[in-house]
């Protein structure tokens, strides 16, 4: 297989993964004849056996990742972090979350590796908030079983739904986009204070109104993706950095979303962006504010 044949597939199962199409991925990473010699192919497949709950996958995709480049930052990072999860889970310090969600790092959109997967700071204590919040999404991981694979249907079936429901989520208040086999959708308003995860009640209301309308989609999930501007975290932050914040962040949304009532623990998932891939261009003050914020990715089954 060409170089650039293997690149097409590559970025073809990056996209469904980003999509939340986790078992499309899969199947379009099968089709690389060399994928146990590819250590970028096998670190998405990590984060997509990670995403499904299955973290004794992800951990041998990742140390076959580091036979093949010992100095990989994202497998070392990821194995770290699954056995931390373990060693939680084994001494019961890893707790159950409050919503059904999975956690899946996203990585910016011209990257594969593992840069966006957080890290513990070497250099100060780590905040003791910062550490239940990450022990909770750690139990979720954990606790998470793999999803099953969906029923095929036609192109032609699959893109009437998805107009449907795009027309479902019609309000003046976001946008909703049809992305590939999902709907994006993007608030025009920042959510969040600036460097924080605390949802005012006008956050509350928003979400509350976006849950009843994707709760009313059959057989719909939804995956929230937290969100950062440009600017780093400070030293004063609870958050190492913009990753982390943007996780947080994306929690916070998917509590706000489980309590309004309308969607079912299982069809919510969260993950983080970072300051990667934002909403809007970094590139005046008030886009700034307005990427502080996550976006909802919408799934039919």
């Amino acid at each position: 297989m060409s170089d650039h044949a293997a690149q097409t597939i590559l970025a073809e199962a990056t996209g469904h993964a980003r999509a939340g199409r986790y078992d499309d991925a899969r199947r379009a990473l099968a089709d690389l004849a060399d994928l146990g010699e590819d250590a970028e192919a096998l670190d998405l497949l990590a984060r997509i056996h990670t995403q499904q709950g299955d973290l004794a996958a992800a951990d041998d995709c990742w140390a076959r990742v580091q036979a093949l480049d010992t100095g990989h930052t994202g497998a070392s990072e990821g194995r770290r972090r699954i056995h931390r999860i373990w060693s939680g889970t084994r001494n019961g310090s890893a707790r159950s979350i409050g919503v059904g969600v999975a956690v899946l790092i996203l990585v910016g959109a011209g990257a594969v590796a593992g840069q966006a997967l957080m890290s513990e700071p070497e250099d100060r204590p780590a905040d003791q908030g910062v550490a239940d919040e990450l022990d909770r999404l750690a139990g979720a991981v954990d606790a998470l079983e793999p999803e099953a694979a969906p029923e095929t249907e036609s192109t032609e079936d699959t893109e009437a739904a998805l107009q449907t429901a795009q027309q479902a989520l019609v309000d003046p208040r976001w946008t909703a986009e049809i992305q590939g086999r999902s709907i994006a959708v993007t608030f025009d308003d920042s959510l969040f204070p600036d460097g924080g995860t605390d949802l005012p009640d006008s956050g509350d209301d928003l979400l509350a109104d976006a849950a009843a309308r994707i709760g009313s989609l059959e057989g719909a999930s939804v995956t929230v993706v937290g969100h950062t501007n440009d600017i780093p975290t400070g030293d004063g932050s609870r958050y190492e950095d913009n990753t982390e914040l943007g996780l947080a962040r994306a929690l916070a949304a998917a509590e706000s979303l489980a309590a309004a009532g309308e969607l079912q623990l299982p069809e919510i998932h969260i993950a983080t962006s970072g300051d990667d891939d934002p909403p809007y261009p970094n590139n005046t003050e008030a886009d700034r504010r307005r990427n502080q914020t996550v976006t909802l990715t919408v799934t039919l089954a």
